[in-house]
């Protein structure tokens, strides 16, 4: 048996906050909106969200390592621990952990639709199957070029919604333009991935977005992305679905500026955590400036 902190290490628990902040951002905008919080329920919607991006990081290891995508001198293998590649887990065991992962978070939902909850099942159910089919067959999105858009309806729409869902008891799409700029984001952390990969994914038949379009072009797309996300908060203040103070996360711009410098020139094995630091930055400002409009009106 793997010791207990190298399988936790092998879930990727640094990507974590992305799930976390997302969120804490769709319960602070539905505190804003006036709905009353049922914060108990609303940590275990965040913890079901967690379990599945667990489980979505383990299965892409066990597939990415069977297609031959991840070995040795790959940058992925170079700054983080591989449970198989390293070889501290057996695929079977990362498998059966992953599959666990998501099926605790379907239990979890199935609790609380019988607190009156009742769509957390189905919401529950669509982030397993986009947890699955990013990687494995017969969907496999990441390798068909569809992974981007696979993230994006996790992190963009059925986390925050679930999470809203289950903290409020209703359903209101104002926070999927919420949620937006981060759903975004965490987009490019995986663009930035590719982006590094590019080359090394295209010859494992891999064809992500950058391994399609090539790497230059692939992070012109990421300046793009990241350019919207930086917008959208001035966009919803204008148009009044957003207090002033969400515009905080601006003063990350700088560091999203120079990711994106380093990735159209020499993308650093890193590229991923430091596109998910860049994410998890804005998405703490964004809900600290959205909690102190609430505070100072």
């Amino acid at each position: 048996m793997p010791e207990a902190k190298l399988v936790f290490l092998a879930m990727r628990p640094w990507s974590f906050p992305m799930t976390i902040v997302v969120g804490l951002a769709s319960i602070a905008y539905a505190y804003w909106l006036g709905y009353s919080i049922d914060w108990l329920l609303a940590g275990v919607a965040v913890a079901g969200s967690i379990l599945l991006h667990g489980m979505t990081n383990l299965l892409n290891d066990y597939y990415d390592t069977k297609y031959g995508v991840d070995r040795p001198g790959v940058g992925t293998v170079e700054y983080r621990p591989h449970p198989l590649v390293h070889g501290f887990m057996a695929p079977s065991q990362v498998y059966r952990l992953s599959m666990g992962m998501g099926l605790s978070a379907i239990a979890l939902a199935a609790l609380v639709s019988m607190l009156g909850r009742p769509l957390a099942v189905p919401l529950a159910l669509a982030g397993f199957v986009l947890a699955y089919a990013y990687s494995a067959p017969p969907f496999r999105f990441k390798y068909i070029g569809l992974g981007e858009l696979a993230v994006y309806l996790a992190w963009g729409i059925v986390i925050p919604l679930g999470v809203f869902y289950v903290a409020t008891g209703a359903i209101d799409f104002r926070v999927l333009a919420f949620i937006a700029p981060l759903g975004i984001l965490v987009v490019n952390v995986l663009l930035a991935n590719n982006i590094r990969d590019a080359e090394t994914d295209r010859k494992a038949g891999v064809l992500t977005i950058a391994a399609r379009m090539g790497a230059t072009p692939a992070a012109r797309l990421f300046t793009l992305l990241n350019a919207v996300a930086y917008v959208i908060p001035i966009v919803l203040v204008l148009a009044g679905l957003a207090p002033l103070g969400v515009i905080l996360p601006l003063i990350t711009l700088p560091k999203a500026m120079n990711l994106s410098k380093l990735l159209r020139t020499s993308p650093p094995p890193d590229s991923d955590p430091r596109a998910a630091a860049i994410a998890i930055n804005y998405a703490l400002l964004y809900v600290v400036g959205l909690a102190a409009s609430i505070i100072v009106p």
